[in-house]
């Protein structure tokens, strides 16, 4: 439909100023029939042509000026509708990828669920938790079972973390906390070896990983500080 205004639009702009061009050679040889313009010392004809032309220019710079104005607007206007689309299709985009993350969040908490619920029936059945690589060698069942339950832990602060419950400080904060237990510290240590191995050097596990070892050094420094403490037992 542009194209189409635009050629309409040359078209006028032709027509008119043909029409311009036969006006000005109408209107000098109108003017030079005047007895009173008619001058022997001055070429009459020229100078009314001149003076046609002249007023014919006008009416087409007009036109002209009308034209472009025209055009200006009708640019400004398919911008503003380019400039809605954009933001249009931005917002889309938004409340797409808004969308793709609640779902992978959602699909990650039924995972780590189902873990959980794999680690409460072995908690429950010790026939099941035999089942489960050892957290270490000769570690008594009953040792076993309090580092299932603190893996438990463990992850239940890390799904917090990632589905944003607790921001970096409180997720380091509860962490340092944790590692009070000495139960808690002896897991961590135990489970150091595959930790390593399991998880990649980069991604948001290692990176609360990362922050609970921080956590877990900070409570080593505090301890130590107070080596009378209850919490300084030697891992089992």
């Amino acid at each position: 439909m542009t194209g189409s205004r635009r050629s309409r639009e040359i078209w006028i702009l032709i027509s008119v100023t043909l029409a311009s061009c036969a006006a000005t050679v109408g209107l000098t040889v109108f003017l030079t029939s005047f007895t009173a313009m008619q001058s022997a010392t001055k070429a009459n004809a020229g100078e009314s042509f001149g003076a046609a032309a002249a007023v014919t220019s006008v009416v087409v710079l007009i036109y002209i000026a009308r034209t472009f104005h025209q055009q200006g607007e009708e640019s400004r206007m398919q911008r503003e509708v380019l400039e809605a689309q954009r933001a249009e299709l931005a917002s889309q985009r938004e409340v797409a990828e808004s969308q793709h993350e609640t779902a992978r969040r959602v699909a990650e908490a039924a995972i780590r669920e189902q873990h959980r619920h794999l680690f409460q029936m072995a908690l429950e059945d010790p026939s099941l938790m035999a089942v489960w690589p050892p957290y270490g060698p000769n570690i008594p069942p009953d040792v076993t079972r309090q580092y299932a339950y603190a893996n438990l832990i463990i992850s239940h602060l890390c799904m917090c973390w990632e589905l944003g419950y607790l921001d970096d400080d409180a997720c380091a904060s509860n962490l340092y906390y944790t590692f009070s237990s000495a139960t808690m510290r002896e897991f961590w240590e135990q489970s150091r070896a595959t930790r390593d191995c399991a998880t990649p050097h980069s991604g948001k596990m290692r990176q609360f990983y990362d922050t609970a070892e921080l956590a877990y050094q900070r409570q080593l420094l505090n301890l130590s500080a107070r080596p009378g403490a209850d919490d300084l037992a030697e891992p089992r």
